[in-house]
């Protein structure tokens, strides 16, 4: 199974273009303008925009790692892109033209989510690694 998965991961090329592309969609939703009749929603006792931040970097954590698994500290790199792309699109919205506002709550919802997928992508590997 670990050589499967090992090979399969070796397709840098389709995966670093799957992540680019993400990237774009993120940068594009997170500083196009809000919809004047949007309306909040709530998941649980969340409010639906972190569940979407949440479940987001949580998935680019982990595309991000595939995109960078042959190179060497691949989820250090990962960590690295997905939160420096969480909070310089959280800091960019502090500019006026793009019609957003700065939440500290979004910052935590996309940390907390590369953190969560740190950990998961951890605990998969090491546990593929003892097979």
């Amino acid at each position: 199974m670990r050589k499967r998965i090992h090979h399969w991961l070796q397709a840098k090329r389709f995966f670093k273009s799957l992540a680019i592309f993400a990237t774009l969609g993120v940068v594009y939703l997170s500083l196009k303008p809000p919809s004047p009749d949007a309306q909040p929603w709530e998941f649980l006792w969340f409010r639906g925009d972190l569940v979407l931040h949440f479940s987001c970097y949580f998935g680019l954590t982990f595309l991000y790692f595939f995109a960078f698994y042959t190179l060497t500290h691949p989820l250090m790199k990962a960590l690295f892109a997905s939160f420096f792309l969480g909070s310089s699109m959280e800091f960019l919205q502090l500019i006026p033209v793009f019609q957003r506002f700065f939440d500290w709550q979004d910052l935590l919802a996309n940390t907390l989510g590369l953190v969560i997928s740190s950990i998961v992508i951890k605990g998969f590997f090491n546990y593929s690694d003892s097979e």
